[in-house]
């Protein structure tokens, strides 16, 4: 069976044979990434990443503030010498979201001017694909990568040799469970612990927690361990019923149209308890918009019957049909951080004797889809 074409390939072939057929020339500019993502329907992520990998291969030019223009024929291409170090930071995102291309960007731009390109790859929330990658990017001497874990108790033994052969990394949003390495993280605890205390000032007293499972990553649990805090700072018991966890492999899709099939069984969850929470905190946006609109289909009024916030400030949250009250994450900060952080390793012949840990701020944005709680009638 043939294997697939892969999305960014497929823009790089179509703009190769352009190339090739001299429909675009040498010094003709590229279409701006916008227009770029509306040709080929898809995310501006893999744009990005096709526009990468044409420049690092030398059939295009990017120019900070001008566009990307076509190079001319006889360009030098990258090559490899056995040994020795290619000059590129590989950025291994388990998603194309769009926080994800937010990631990039402050990647991009914090090497900008230091001789590094940058590359891309989705790892799909899969541990195999995750394992695969960091391989080759060891194997094919890469500067160095700047990896969003899968989970944090996944491949431990690849982090581990990446440890032990002093290859220059930094892990972002997720730890790995008993290794010690550099990391960029936002301060998760903090997340949780402010749309906790929101929806409480609203009046709220019974407030739920949505997520995948509290094991499946560092972030979520801090995230919990936030809301637990800010309840009981309040006087409020956490009650385990008020935790809704769903172990679904799709939590990390990035498509809303289609809807989320596990939406439904956490609101007859929530519908089931003896008492049911008038507020919800969801883990993410995604988990948090899943579920408005399917308590929307089901009659239930958001906010005036429920009241729902989630963590990260997704764009689509803020143009929602119930606008989000979200906790705004520095995305483009992280990679930039972690950039910097991978930059020093590289100049500094490996990785520090000591593990670094960067916290970044987050910041509560209120929206409509919380309110002070109303009596249901059902």
């Amino acid at each position: 069976m043939a294997k697939k074409t892969k999305l960014y390939e497929a823009i790089i072939q179509d703009i190769m044979e352009r190339i090739r057929s001299g429909e675009l020339k040498p010094g003709d500019k590229i279409p701006k990434e916008a227009e770029l993502v509306d040709k080929y329907k898809v995310s501006r992520i893999t744009v990005s990443r096709a526009l990468r990998d044409l420049e690092y291969k030398g059939f295009v030019k990017r120019i900070k503030k001008k566009g990307t223009f076509i190079t001319e024929p006889d360009a030098p291409e990258e090559t490899k010498a056995d040994g020795m170090t290619i000059p590129v930071i590989a950025l291994l995102l388990p998603f194309n979201e769009e926080f994800g291309y937010e990631i990039l960007r402050g990647v991009e731009e914090a090497c900008a001017g230091s001789g590094y390109y940058v590359t891309y790859h989705n790892t799909n929330y899969d541990a195999r694909t995750e394992r695969e990658l960091i391989g080759k990017i060891m194997s094919d001497n890469l500067s160095g990568a700047i990896v969003y874990p899968v989970g944090s108790g996944k491949n431990i033994d690849v982090f581990s040799s990446m440890l032990i052969n002093r290859f220059p990394f930094v892990l972002i949003d997720r730890t790995i469970e008993g290794l010690d390495a550099p990391n960029v993280v936002s301060d998760n605890f903090q997340a949780g612990y402010s749309v906790t205390s929101h929806l409480i000032g609203l009046g709220h007293r019974k407030i739920a927690f949505l997520c995948t499972s509290l094991h499946e990553a560092v972030s979520v649990a801090e995230r919990y361990r936030g809301y637990c805090k800010a309840l009981i700072d309040a006087s409020i018991v956490p009650q385990r019923e008020w935790l809704i966890e769903d172990p679904s492999p799709i939590v990390g899709s990035e498509h809303l149209d289609s809807g989320h099939p596990c939406a439904a069984s956490r609101l007859e969850k929530l519908l089931r308890l003896p008492e049911m929470p008038t507020a919800v905190v969801a883990v993410n946006d995604l988990t948090a918009m899943h579920l408005i609109e399917t308590a929307l289909r089901r009659g239930i009024r958001v906010p005036e019957e429920l009241s729902v916030a989630g963590i990260d400030n997704l764009k689509t949250g803020e143009h929602f049909i119930v606008p989000l009250t979200s906790v705004k994450q520095d995305f483009a900060g992280i990679g930039a951080k972690a950039a910097s952080l991978v930059m020093k390793q590289i100049a500094d012949g490996g990785l520090p004797a000591e593990p670094q840990t960067i916290t970044m701020n987050t910041e509560l944005v209120v929206r409509r889809s919380s309110a002070p709680p109303r009596k249901r009638e059902y």
